[in-house]
Parts: structure tokens; C-alpha cells; sequence
């Protein structure tokens, strides 16, 4: 009997083998063309599946049938389920999808697709649906950070930053890359718009915590932006208008195999001053230019408004010579300028004695930017093997220049009282030349192998130099690292997934080889029921410099490590969590700790004598960060949305601060809650946002005194309490928004919005002024925005 059955199977495996075929194909959007990366493609009724790669492709090996069924979603599209045949599993695949809304048309969304987000297809990793993203307020800009700073673990209280503190991280912490280009600074506008257009964004990962190993360099976080490629078919383009900067995009298919993109953003605002923008820079610029004078009984100003404005630019040349190869070159370009240059006179009027005239001019002016260019060759070498190799350059500056005169006489007398000037000057720049290799290999049904490697050579250049002698610091950094990484994801069944990997890293400027560990898995206990877990190891050897000023502000730089001033930072991630999903909802909640090494600190507070040691400036320590986060998520409807709640703690320690006494860090905020609701009807979208964080916390000057010295001097100090001691007040606000989609003739269609930020107008607190030359001492309170309406308009074609 049994060599009868062996006899059957052995008759029947060549039937078996030739049944089982191997599927591969790309999905794009219906509309554009566009490529759509990370989109799912499972074989309905079996663990099957697979995710495209940046450039849209994939591969399903050992589909059951050329009669299968695939099942196809990414976040913002319908899902679509397509019945394969003969002659199109023969071939290779062109999977179109729709948007789950589309301006003017009737609105049609499936229950099961995610129309805004997908948090659910790893362990905190999320997948931001761009084309959605116009329909949440916005203070001005449509704006990407703003919207991810909207999810449950990343901070959405920082009105003057546009960086993503992600569970107990900095800005800093986090690699940010378009299109294979490092972005260092992600502000424009003072922080209140990203340094991004997203109308030429075409996908946005973010990875809060144990990110693959394919991602090094930094240790919170990784925000992976693919830009648009273009239109192969035919000409398309968009322009839009707020009340702050214009936009436009220009889609130019050159031919069958080529195409190129254009996206620019200018602000408008060194021409023409909105309500809008006069309302944030009298919020922000509306300082003292020198503080601490008498205070004025009379006061004669004659101030030159601040000139600023920004703008960006993305270009993209796409090449297509067959099915296999893909060429891109990539350039961005994103600068802001201000000029807060002013002169201005003011008279004191005394009880006892003549007026004082004080005469003041400043020159100031403030510039940074980012620019960058890549070029990718992508090929899919057989349905297995697919690799990309990319080469990149990127720089970032920074330049701080401000001189300021001042002359206090009384003029009945003809005597000068006093007459000087300051000087600061800081520059900082970051480049970077890098040139890297990713490999995809589908060794089976049940494992894909990703390996690769890079090579980066990073210069920093940075000055520091006061009243034009004090040269503070004078930085100059060249070095290179070398990086190798492999990770395998190991799908035995339906119900469990485990990816482990692994990077090594040389950096060269401490000889120091470092292992980078990476392990992330998930367990199905039912179809709607997942656990999951995540282990990383992270290294970072860039970092910015907490530059701390207690009575000049925060002008943080970067620095490379080097192990004497600036350490190489490092984190240790760990991550647990469960989340229960079905068509129309999502419940997810998860659990992390991150203990962080080689944390920088600088700060001129504690210097003694006029000498400078570098070594006294440079503070180095420890940290922890830990934290839970909640969120319900409607994926699908015509209401959708989400709530979230994220308790956090993030604690320093430097051993030289604080008199060794632990503290928090100035973004440590124990709760924050977020809602975020959507209604679309007709040619109608309604949207709006709620956040509350508790207070964060500073430094709090605690009085000011003077010591006389062997010379007979006695300068004035301030004495400042315990580090991060006291804590502002809460931080809540409501922003609402409105968009209406009409025709515009035949082939021109119109969007129309309008939106209101913190709708309430609450005065919430950005920071506290202390003014020590009146007794009591006053206090002032620095707000941020108050109630800020605008209206936007853009045209697509």
C-alpha cells in the first residue's frame, strides 16, 4: 500500500510542481502611473504574499494556481482583488489601483482599505497616505512632519518645529531620506512648515523605534520619503495658492521610456505681508534687541520690518529603457532667509535728572538650508533578485551673523554714558558624498533576504565667535564609515513572521567597529489578534549639539563624533505590543524602552576664567525613554479618523549637570492625546484635529546676585534652580478644515479650502522671559500662535 501511494505522489509531483507558478507584476496608481511602494499583495485564501519594493515591484513565488486570486491594498487606495489566468500570470503584471476619493467624482470607499494610515503591517511602523494628507488643517502649507506629528509616540506640541521627537527622541535622532538623500534640518518657516512639498511626495514610511537593518546612523528613528517619479502618458500639473507661499508641479512625459517632474514652493512673503504671516512673525520676532535695559516710561521706535522668505524645488528624471532597469536622478534644494536687521531710539524719562536717549542699530540676518542630488539604477536582475545602487550628495548649512551698536548719552549734557557694540557670528555646515547597494533576494515562499552595503564620507565645518575676538569654537571634521548589513524575513506560516538582522559599521574617525542587532517578529492568535515584539541596536555618529543659553536661547549645531568632545551615541531599543484589526477598524497599543548612550550637551553656563577649554563646554551622559501608546483607528468610511494616547517619561543623566542628580529632558511630556476626524460627502471634506500634552519642562532662573572679585569688580550672575525643574503650563489647541472640489471647465479641476488653527484660541506657552533689572522680577510669558485663519486654492490638470 504504501509503495502504491509513493508511486501516486511520484506520478503526481511533476502535475504539483508545473501547477505552482511564479507571479510577478508592479502596481500603480489608475490616475497617474505613478508607482506605488510598500503596497500588499497576498494570494486570497492562503499566507501567500508579498509588498512591493520602492520602485513598485514584486514577486510571489509559488502561487497555488495560475488561477489564483491576488488581493492588492495600499493606504489611501481600494483594495483590489484580481483573478489571475493563464495569460496573465504568463506574463508580468500591471496592477492598477484607485484612490479611495477623488476630487469631483462620486466617492466610493471600500470597507477594508485604510484611507489615511496603516500602522498594522509591522512593529511600529506606520505608512502615511499622501494624497489625503490635503484634506487635515494646516496652518498654511500641507504639510507631511505636521501630519506624522499627529500619531500616537511623536510629539504634536512643538508649534516652532516641524522635527519629529519620537518616543523620547530629538529631531536630530532621526534619518530622514528622500529619495536616498539625507536631510538634516526639516524646517522651514521657523519650524511651522517642513522643508517638503508634498505635492511631490509620492509615499512616506516612518519607523518609530528597531528599524530594519538596511537603515543606520541614527538612533529614534527612521522617515523614509519617495519622491514622484512622473507621468509617462501625458502632461499633468497643479498649482496652488494660501495666503503665505504659492506651489506648483509639473508632470512632462518626454517620451515612452522618459519623463521628468518639477515641484517649486516660494513664499511670497518679502513682497507681500498676509495677516497670516505678520501674525506668526510678531509672534516670533517681536523680541527685545537688547534685553535687560531700564525700564521705559517713553519710547520712540523706528524699526525696519523683518524681510523673510523660503522656497524649495524637486526635479526627477525618470528613465525607462525596458521591464527590467530603472533610471532616476533626483535633486532638492529647500532654503529660508531672514533679515531682522532694525535700528531705533528710545528716550527715558527720569524723576531726577535729564532724559536718557538710547540709540540702537543691529544688523542681523539668519540663513539655512538644505540641498541634495541622487541617481539610482534599479533592476530586477530575474523574478527573484532585484537591486538597487545609488550614489548621493547632500549638504546642510546654517549661518548665524548679528552685530549690534549701542549709545546710552544724555543729551542736555552732551555726555556719553555708554557706547559698545556685540558681534556673534556661527556657521555650520554638513556635507556628505555617499554611495550605497541594496539587494532583494526571494530565497523561498518563506524566507526574503535583504543585504547590502554603503559607504559615506561626512565633512563638518563649525564657528563660534563672539564680540570678534572670543573665539568660542572652531570645528573642522572629516571621516569616512563603511557599513554591511543582511536581515531575512522568515514566514514559516500564516500566523508568524520574524525578521532578524544584523549591521556592522567602521567608523573611521574612532576606529571603532560596531554590531547593530535587529530583531522584530509578530504572532497571529486569531485572523483579528496579533502579538508582536522588536529588538534594536542603534549607533549614531553625527549628532546636533544641545547648545544651552539661558538667556540667549538654544543655537544647536552638528557635530561628528570623535569620542573627545562628542561621544558616539548609541540606543538599545525594546518594543511589545498587541493589536486587534478588522475591516473597519484598528486597536492598537504598544510598549518600548530605549536606553541611550553618549548623549552631547554644550553650554557656556558653567565656564570659569577667560581662558576657554573645549573640555569644559562638552558635557557627555546617559538616558532613558520609556512609554506606552493607545490608538482606535476607522481605516474606512466616510468618517474616518483616529484617537490616541501616549504616556511617556524621558530621563538624563550627566554626571557634571544638575549636581549629579537625574533630570528630565526639555521634550519629556508625561501625557498626550490626539484626535483626528475626516467627512467626506459629496464634493464636501470636513476635517479636524484636537492635541493635548501635559507641560514640558525648563530651566527656571531662580534670582540674580553679584561677587565682588580681588580687582574690585562685581559682575552679576544668574542663578539658575534645579535643570528642567519646572514645568510650563498644558499645551492643548483645535484646528478645523474645510475643502470644496468643483469643475473648471473640461479639464481643469479646482480645490477650495479653509482652515482654522487653534480654533479656540488658546494662549499656549512656548517659553518664559525673565527680567531681573526690576524688582519683583517680571516674568513674561512668550505665547505661541493664538486663533490663525487661511484659505488655500490650487487648480490641477
Amino acid at each position: 500500500m504504501i509503495k502504491v501511494k509513493l508511486a501516486i505522489w511520484l506520478l503526481l509531483l511533476p502535475q504539483l510542481l508545473l501547477a505552482q507558478v511564479i507571479v510577478t507584476g508592479i502596481v500603480q496608481d489608475e490616475d497617474s502611473g505613478e508607482t506605488l511602494p510598500f503596497a500588499n499583495i497576498t494570494v486570497k485564501g492562503s499566507y501567500i504574499g508579498s509588498a512591493t519594493n520602492l520602485d513598485g515591484h514584486f514577486t510571489l513565488l509559488s502561487v497555488p494556481t495560475d488561477t489564483s486570486t491576488l488581493i492588492v491594498s495600499y493606504v489611501g487606495y481600494e483594495i483590489k482583488e484580481l483573478k489571475l489566468s493563464k495569460a496573465t500570470s504568463a506574463g508580468r503584471l500591471t496592477i492598477k489601483l484607485k484612490a479611495t476619493s477623488s476630487a469631483l467624482q462620486e466617492v466610493v470607499i471600500t470597507d477594508a482599505a485604510n484611507k489615511f494610515l496603516n500602522v498594522a503591517s509591522g512593529v511600529s511602523h506606520a505608512t502615511l497616505a499622501t494624497k489625503q494628507l490635503s484634506l487635515l488643517p494646516s496652518i498654511g502649507e500641507v504639510d507631511i512632519f505636521r501630519s506624522l506629528q499627529l500619531l500616537p509616540g511623536v510629539s504634536g506640541t512643538n508649534e516652532n518645529s516641524s522635527g519629529l521627537f519620537v518616543r523620547g527622541g530629538t529631531p536630530d535622532q532621526n534619518l530622514v531620506v528622500l529619495d536616498g538623500i539625507t536631510v538634516y534640518k526639516v524646517d522651514h518657516f521657523f519650524g511651522f512648515f517642513s522643508a517638503f512639498n508634498t505635492n511631490a511626495i509620492k509615499d512616506v514610511q516612518l519607523y518609530k523605534g528597531a528599524f530594519p537593518s538596511k537603515y543606520g546612523g541614527r538612533i529614534s528613528s527612521v522617515v523614509d520619503l519617495t519622491g514622484k517619479t512622473g507621468n509617462f502618458d501625458k502632461t499633468r500639473g497643479e498649482f496652488g495658492l494660501n495666503l503665505i507661499s504659492a506651489n506648483a508641479v509639473l508632470e512632462v512625459p518626454l517620451s515612452k521610456k522618459l519623463s521628468f517632474l518639477f515641484a517649486g514652493r516660494r513664499s511670497f512673503t518679502d513682497v507681500l505681508q498676509s495677516g497670516v504671516y505678520k501674525k506668526i512673525t510678531g509672534n516670533l520676532l517681536n523680541e527685545d534687541p537688547f534685553p535687560g535695559l531700564p525700564n521705559l516710561v517713553n519710547t520712540n521706535i523706528n524699526v525696519v520690518a523683518p524681510t523673510f522668505y523660503f522656497y524649495d524645488w524637486n526635479s526627477k528624471i525618470t528613465y525607462k529603457p525596458n521591464d527590467k532597469d530603472l533610471f532616476t536622478v533626483s535633486f532638492y534644494q529647500g532654503k529660508d532667509f531672514l533679515d531682522k536687521s532694525r535700528s531705533f531710539t528710545r528716550t527715558i524719562e527720569r524723576q531726577v535728572g535729564n532724559p536718557i536717549l538710547i540709540i540702537g542699530d543691529i544688523k542681523e540676518n539668519t540663513n539655512w538650508g538644505n540641498s541634495g542630488v541622487s541617481g539610482k539604477w534599479s533592476r530586477q536582475w530575474n523574478p527573484k533578485f532585484y537591486s538597487h545602487t545609488l550614489i548621493a550628495a547632500s549638504e546642510y548649512f546654517s549661518k548665524y551673523d548679528r552685530k549690534g551698536y549701542l549709545d546710552i548719552t544724555i543729551p542736555a549734557r552732551d555726555s556719553t554714558l555708554f557706547s559698545g557694540q556685540e558681534f556673534t557670528y556661527e556657521d555650520n555646515k554638513v556635507s556628505d558624498l555617499s554611495a550605497r547597494m541594496d539587494n532583494e533576494f526571494l530565497l523561498s515562499t518563506k524566507h526574503k533576504l535583504d543585504f547590502g552595503f554603503s559607504f559615506t564620507q561626512s565633512a563638518i565645518r563649525y564657528q563660534n565667535i563672539r564680540n570678534d575676538t572670543l573665539l568660542i569654537l572652531d570645528k573642522r571634521q572629516k571621516t569616512n564609515y563603511t557599513a554591511l548589513y543582511f536581515s531575512d524575513t522568515w514566514q514559516p506560516n500564516s500566523r508568524i513572521t520574524v525578521t532578524g538582522g544584523v549591521r556592522a559599521t567602521y567608523y573611521e574617525m574612532t576606529d571603532d567597529f560596531l554590531v547593530e542587532p535587529r530583531l522584530s517578529g509578530s504572532l497571529k492568535l486569531t485572523d483579528q489578534l496579533k502579538i508582536k515584539a522588536a529588538f534594536g541596536r542603534h549607533f549614531q555618529f553625527i549628532n546636533q549639539i544641545t547648545n544651552e543659553n539661558i538667556t540667549g536661547g538654544s543655537r544647536d549645531f552638528w557635530l561628528l563624533a570623535d569620542n573627545d568632545q562628542v561621544a558616539v551615541s548609541s540606543a538599545t531599543h525594546l518594543i511589545g505590543g498587541i493589536s486587534y484589526e478588522n475591516n473597519g477598524w484598528l486597536f492598537d497599543t504598544e510598549a518600548y524602552h530605549k536606553y541611550l548612550k553618549g548623549l552631547s550637551e554644550f553650554s557656556l553656563r558653567f565656564r570659569t576664567g577667560a581662558a576657554i577649554d573645549l573640555n569644559q563646554l562638552f558635557y557627555q551622559g546617559t538616558g532613558t525613554a520609556n512609554g506606552v501608546e493607545f490608538l482606535a483607528q476607522k481605516k474606512s468610511g466616510n468618517y474616518t479618523g483616529w484617537i490616541s494616547y501616549t504616556l511617556g517619561r524621558v530621563t538624563y543623566f550627566f554626571p557634571e549637570l544638575n549636581y549629579g542628580q537625574k533630570f528630565p529632558a526639555l521634550h519629556d511630556q508625561r501625557h498626550e492625546y490626539k484626535m483626528v476626524h475626516s467627512y467626506q460627502i459629496a464634493e464636501w471634506s470636513f476635517a479636524a484635529t484636537f492635541i493635548y500634552g501635559s507641560g514640558k519642562p525648563f530651566s527656571e532662573p531662580a534670582g540674580k546676585y553679584s561677587l565682588e572679585l580681588l580687582d574690585g569688580k562685581a559682575p552679576n550672575y544668574i542663578s539658575v534652580g534645579p535643570k528642567n525643574g519646572s514645568r510650563l503650563p498644558a499645551y492643548h489647541r483645535l484646528d478645523i478644515s474645510v475643502h470644496h472640489f468643483f469643475p473648471m471647465g473640461k479639464k481643469l479641476r479646482g480645490d477650495l479650502g479653509f482652515s482654522v488653527f487653534n480654533l479656540y484660541n488658546r494662549t499656549n506657552t512656548w517659553y518664559k522671559e525673565y527680567d531681573f533689572s526690576q524688582q519683583p522680577v517680571l516674568v513674561t510669558e512668550v505665547r505661541y500662535l493664538g486663533i490663525t485663519p487661511n484659505i488655500s486654492l490650487s487648480v490641477k490638470f
